[in-house]
C-alpha cells in the first residue's frame, strides 16, 4: 500500500503498474528517474514528489491523486496541471520550493483545495491570488523565512498556522502587525 523511494540511484524507468494495492507513493532525491511505467492505471490517495529533476512531463501528467499531494517545485505542478484529467486534491503541500515567487493559475483545478501548506520554501511572498482557492479552509506556513506578510485570504479560511517564520510572525502579531487585520477574524490561529 505504501512505497517510498529516497536518495538512491535507479534506472531511468521503474515499473509500478503491477502494484495494484498501492495507495501512497513517495519519491524523493532520485536523480536518474525519468519515467514510472504503469502509473496511469493507478488511483493513488497520496503522492510526494521532491528532487526528481529528470522525471518527464509525460510521466508527471499521468498522476491521479485523490487526497494529498506534496510537490517539490512549480515545474512538477505545472506538468501535472497540463493533463486534462488532473485535479489538485484537497490537501496540497508546496515543499522546499526554490522559486522566489509563485502564482496559482485561475483554474477550476484548484477548486477542491481545502488545505494548503508551504514548508521550507524560499519564496519572498505568498501567492497574491490565494483567493482563487475558493474552498480553502486551512493554511499552514512553516519554515519560510523570507515571507514577511500575507496577501488577501479567501473568506472560507477557518484555520491558519504559522511556524518558525520570524518575519511573518512579527507581521501577524496582534493588534498592530501589518498582516493582523487579514487574520483577526479567523477563528483558529496558531502562531509560533
Amino acid at each position: 500500500k505504501y512505497l517510498s523511494i529516497r536518495n538512491c540511484r535507479s534506472s531511468a524507468s521503474l515499473s509500478i503498474g503491477h502494484l495494484t494495492s498501492l495507495e501512497s507513493l513517495s519519491i524523493r532525491g532520485i536523480q536518474d528517474l525519468c519515467f514510472l511505467e504503469g502509473l496511469s492505471s493507478l488511483q493513488l490517495l497520496r503522492v510526494h514528489l521532491r528532487d526528481v529533476p529528470k522525471l518527464t512531463a509525460e510521466c508527471i501528467s499521468q498522476f491521479r491523486v485523490q487526497r494529498a499531494l506534496s510537490i517539490g517545485s512549480s515545474v512538477l505542478l505545472s506538468h501535472m496541471l497540463s493533463s486534462e484529467n488532473f485535479t489538485v486534491p484537497a490537501d496540497l503541500t508546496l515543499e522546499s520550493w526554490k522559486e522566489q515567487s509563485f502564482s496559482f493559475e485561475e483554474s477550476a483545478k484548484f477548486s477542491s483545495v481545502e488545505e494548503l501548506s508551504l514548508d521550507e520554501c524560499e519564496m519572498k511572498s505568498l501567492p497574491r491570488n490565494l483567493n482563487c482557492l475558493s474552498s480553502l479552509k486551512r493554511l499552514n506556513i512553516e519554515r519560510c523565512p523570507n515571507v514577511s506578510s500575507l496577501p488577501d485570504l479567501p473568506s472560507t479560511l477557518q484555520h491558519i498556522g504559522i511556524y518558525k517564520c520570524e518575519l511573518l510572525t512579527d507581521s501577524c502579531r496582534a493588534p498592530d502587525g501589518e498582516s493582523w487585520p487579514k487574520i483577526a477574524h479567523i477563528r483558529w490561529k496558531y502562531i509560533d
